[in-house]
């Protein structure tokens, strides 16, 4: 992809005020899933007290295009502090116009502002797309996400 695919976007830190316009990116990234919107709500509202949690939105106008959500936290493999992407969605309706690619340059800077040696994140095997636009960017699948319901 040619740098002239590449829309001028802004980003920023999220704001509580952003909370509708994240919840609608979190239901295009998750089509699948019927969404508590009183939870994920209360969930991104929370966010902004816990330390090492980032949320970077990219803007287009007044409009919210696509959410990068960043946990960093000590680890000790990495030896120190440890970076994963929870979530990164681009609306649909803006795609294949390199938005992710600088919302991924952007948590790459943030992350090394904090120490970070290492940014990682979980992908579902069915997003083919996702993984390959990952690797392209010099990302590699690594393991297996293992998880257990608790209820």
């Amino acid at each position: 992809m040619s740098e002239s695919n590449q829309i001028a976007v802004h980003i920023r830190e999220s704001r509580p005020e952003d909370c509708e316009e994240v919840v609608a990116l979190l239901q295009q990234l998750w089509p699948d899933r019927e969404l508590n919107q009183t939870a994920l709500k209360e969930a991104f509202l929370r966010s902004f007290k816990l330390e090492g949690h980032i949320i970077r939105v990219a803007v287009q106008g007044n409009r919210l295009v696509g959410l990068c959500s960043i946990s960093i936290r000590n680890n000790l493999k990495a030896e120190g502090n440890l970076a994963n992407i929870d979530e990164l969605v681009v609306d649909e309706s803006m795609r294949s116009q390199r938005i992710g690619k600088q919302l991924l340059d952007d948590a790459e800077e943030i992350v090394k502002m904090h120490g970070c040696q290492v940014l990682g994140l979980e992908s579902s095997f069915h997003r083919v797309d996702a993984h390959r636009f990952y690797e392209e960017n010099g990302y590699w699948k690594q393991g297996y996400y293992i998880l257990r319901d608790l209820d």
